[in-house]
């Protein structure tokens, strides 16, 4: 049996920190998706540094100046993307000259045959305002991009308040596939610089539980958790809820034994509710179960419209197990195609659990699959009555011989509605397997 100890559970490692800073007009009024943030702090995260802020900056050169100068006063790394093209409303850069006193502008040749290479094969001149995007503060690192015309740029700091001592700012463009490119460099390079110690994630994914179910539930383990980890809750209404437990500053075998711990004790709680880990959905975890079994799947949808055949399919591979859909939405198709009576939608409608226990077992038949899903509902914003209300979903699910249904109530409006029907299906599936 592992034994505590001091050196494992107490954690007084101080951590190094990082803030992302996104610079754009089109960021703030929403015309664009702030992406880059996230991928930026996955990369950090991975390499043991934790971001504590993320900032978005309209495009104002003395805004900027301001906050990125006590940016760099607080944090180990700085990392800001966007405002270095070639339009007059790109003015990171000088506002970086400012910030790191550089005394001139020097023409860096590597970015300048990239430029010249792209205007070429192209079919573009090469004007002043090309060539200008290989000018770079005197003072700066260069980190060529391969990519597009801006390079991005190092600015090193001497900084007491930090844990290196340090303050690295770097300057990215706001591209998102040109910044991923140049942030395969940049990590390495933050990794020479700073003793980082590790950050260590275990993800488990759950599903069937709301969060304020599962967080009375895990009460008394979550209060018991050693002081050195943290529980982050990350629900999404498709994937179901992630708990994310997290160790910072503590070797990975050490931080791994201690979580794997918890997680047994988790597992011993919640059971079923977990289905996978890290970035696992439903649907590929379902997949694989299949596989391992040698079994088959084929769905009948009508409210979900296809939206289950479409998360099965989004999966690579899928195709040794998926054998095909069918989507039924008028009675007419249930009837000449998945082989449901007239008799029974006369009697108990097309949302029924008779209904769509025949759809399943009409699509099992049509494909000849081992396993088959079938889900018949409301999914609004009109057709409810008070015995069948706008959200009402009907499921069957078919493993070999055995049919199981179940019914749910859903709220919100149709899209979520078709949403949370298609995951609940393919976790009816799950549960019975």
């Amino acid at each position: 049996m592992f034994q505590k100890s001091t050196d494992i559970y107490q954690n007084n490692t101080k951590m190094h920190k990082a803030c992302v800073c996104t610079i754009g007009d089109e960021i703030l009024i929403g015309q664009i998706v702030d992406t880059n943030s996230a991928h930026i702090s996955r990369l950090l995260n991975k390499i043991g540094i934790k971001v504590e802020k993320m900032v978005s900056i309209q495009d104002d050169q003395s805004e900027i100046e301001s906050v990125v100068s006590k940016l760099t006063e607080k944090y180990d790394v700085v990392i800001v993307t966007g405002g270095l093209g070639p339009t007059k409303d790109d003015i990171t850069k000088d506002v970086l000259f400012n910030i790191s006193k550089s005394k001139s502008y020097v023409y860096n040749q590597d970015q300048f045959d990239v430029i010249k290479s792209i205007c070429e094969k192209r079919g573009l001149e090469l004007t002043d305002i090309n060539r200008n995007q290989a000018l770079v503060p005197d003072n700066a690192k260069v980190f060529t991009n391969l990519k597009g015309t801006a390079p991005g740029m190092c600015f090193i700091f001497e900084n007491r308040e930090t844990e290196s001592g340090l303050s690295l700012l770097f300057s990215l463009p706001g591209v998102p596939f040109e910044m991923e490119h140049l942030m395969e460099k940049i990590i390495p390079f933050i990794e020479s610089k700073l003793k980082i110690d590790g950050i260590f994630h275990r993800t488990l994914v759950t599903y069937g539980i709301p969060e304020s179910v599962l967080s009375q539930t895990i009460e008394q383990w979550e209060l018991a958790l050693p002081k050195s980890m943290k529980l982050a809750y990350l629900p999404n209404p498709l994937i179901g809820v992630r708990l994310r437990l997290s160790v910072y500053g503590m070797s990975a075998p050490h931080a791994e034994i201690i979580v794997n711990q918890e997680v047994e004790k988790l597992k011993a709680i919640i059971g079923d509710a977990i289905y996978g880990e890290n970035e696992d959905t439903l649907e590929k975890v379902i997949l694989k179960l299949l596989e391992s079994k040698g079994l088959t799947l084929s769905i009948a949808e009508s409210c979900t419209g296809g939206k289950i055949s479409s998360l099965i399919t989004s999966v690579p591979g899928c195709s040794i197990v998926y054998k095909g859909g069918i989507t039924a939405y008028s009675n007419e198709l249930k009837t000449n195609i998945l082989g449901v009576s007239h008799e029974i939608i006369e009697k108990n409608g097309a949302v029924s659990e008779e209904c769509v226990r025949e759809m399943a077992l009409g699509v099992q038949k049509l494909t000849k699959s081992d396993c088959a899903i079938a889900t018949s509902g409301i999914a609004g914003p009109g057709g409810g009555a008070d015995h069948k209300p706008v959200g009402l979903v009907w499921f069957a699910v078919v493993v070999g011989n055995e049919v199981f249904t179940a019914k749910k109530i859903f709220t919100g409006d149709r899209q979520r509605i078709i949403e949370r029907s298609s995951s609940d299906a393919i976790n009816l599936l799950r549960l019975k397997l």
